[in-house]
Parts: C-alpha cells; structure tokens; sequence
C-alpha cells in the first residue's frame, strides 16, 4: 500500500482505510494527529434491512467492512474487552456496544440520545410539496459528547481521570440527497478500538439515513492523538491482517468460526 507523510488516509472500505490507517499510526510519528475518509462506508443496499441487535455478524454485510475482516475477527489481542473477550470480533463489538447501547453504563449513547433525537427531527423536515428543508442550520447538526464536566476532570492535577470520552464530538452534513458523518476523537487506540470505532459510525450513519431517508456518505474520523494498546504488537497486526498465512503473530489465532460473542463492558 502506498504511504504518504501526511496525517490523511482514504479509501472505499472501512477495513482498507483502516489498514492504511494502522501503517500510518505504527510509524514513527511526524504528527500525532490523522483523518480517515472512508468514501463507502455502507455497502449498497436498499436502507430496509434493519438487525435487532448491535451483533457485528449481523452487520458485516451492511457495512463495507473490508477484505480484512475476517482475519481482524481471529486476531487475538493481549487486553481483553469489558466481557472478558481479547478477539477482534470481541473488541468489534466492544466498540459497537461502547456508541449505540443503552445498556451500558459509560456509553456514549447516553451522552448522545437526546441529541440524536433533535438532528433526525431536523432531516426529516419536508416543505408540504417533499421538498427537503435546507440553510445553514443544517451545516450545524454537531452532537457534543465531551463536556464541561469532562473537562474539569481533566484539569485537575492527577496522572489519570478514567472514564474520560475519547470521541468528544460528531457532525452529520447532508448535502442534497446524501448524509455524511464525522467524528473528532481526542485520542484512539489504532490497535484494540479504531476499526471497531469506524464501523460503529457507520452502522450509526445508516441508522440515521434510515430515519431521515437520505443516502449514505462518506464517513470522515479525525483521532488528535495517536496511540495503541499495546505499541508491542502494532507490527505483528498490520502484518497479520495483510498477510495472515505467513505473518508472526503474537498468540495462535483463533479459527474462523468462534463462538464467543463480544459485548462491551
């Protein structure tokens, strides 16, 4: 794959970006910051397919995951999710659960549901004859999840405030009959959570065009800072998920078909 050296990486699938993501990421770091486009995040599709559950198997065909993954699925990480799975899949979910669940009691769901609810009410503005209803305030649907409270936490002098949100805020931009999200993380880990982070905005986009008919977009996630679980194995990763047969891989694999189900803790 061709490298570049500046902070911006693009492709069709979310896996293909990723992976040019994860190389851009392990280098040594002449920026600390990287944007990703992905210009299909969502495979093409008639918007009426609708999973009940937040499972990736049941996802992973709506969304353009990539060639890559099935072999990030097997990848066995070193840190294990809240639910006691270290797979891909596993952290996958983690991230999935981590944006769209309830149930969780750090989601971001909770920070984000009523906001949510106010953006889909403003696309779904019709004039009488179904005219979408544009101007400038649809160039300012921008959900906050990072608050003043967050910050507070973080300016007190200590090594490390927990449970701070890594992705502080999202922007939904429709243009003409296509909606694009994009996310600003304050940090993200390009092992354990970036792939899963990307597929869990695109599942949430298709979610959102469902709701307001609008065709997907792009996807665009800016992370400001750089890092991974575990700087170990971001080699062994990058090289696993290109070339799985012949690549070292810290732990043996799991099969192709595993049935551990992840669920973010």
């Amino acid at each position: 794959m061709e490298q570049t050296d500046k902070p911006y990486v693009e492709d069709k699938s979310i896996g293909e970006a990723y992976v040019k993501a994860l190389k851009f990421a392990s280098r040594k770091k002449i920026y600390q910051y990287l944007t990703v486009h992905v210009s299909q995040p969502i495979n093409s599709t008639s918007m009426k397919e609708s999973p009940k559950s937040l499972e990736i198997e049941d996802w992973c065909k709506i969304i353009n995951v990539g060639s890559i993954y099935e072999h990030f699925c097997r990848y066995p990480f070193t840190k294990k999710t809240g639910n006691g799975g270290n797979l891909g899949k596993d952290w996958i979910n983690d991230r999935i659960n981590a944006l769209l669940s309830s149930e969780k009691p750090y989601s971001y769901h909770k920070r984000l549901e009523k906001q949510l609810e106010m953006v889909k009410k403003r696309l779904q503005m019709r004039y009488p004859g179904g005219k979408r209803i544009y101007g400038n305030s649809t160039n300012a649907l921008i959900c906050q999840v990072f608050q003043q409270t967050d910050l507070e936490r973080a300016c007190k002098p200590r090594p490390l405030a927990k449970f701070l949100p890594c992705l502080t805020m999202l922007d939904f931009k429709p243009k003409k009959d296509k909606l694009s999200l994009l996310a600003v993380f304050r940090s993200q880990f390009f092992d354990t959570k970036a792939y899963g982070n990307f597929i869990s905005l695109a599942i949430l986009l298709y979610k959102m065009c469902q709701k307001t008919g609008y065709e997907p977009g792009g996807l665009v996630s800016t992370a400001n800072n750089l890092t991974f679980d575990n700087w170990k194995h971001h080699k062994d990763l990058y090289d696993y998920l290109l070339n799985p047969e012949k690549s070292k891989c810290p732990n043996k694999p799991a099969p192709t078909e595993h049935k551990k189900r992840g669920i973010c803790g």
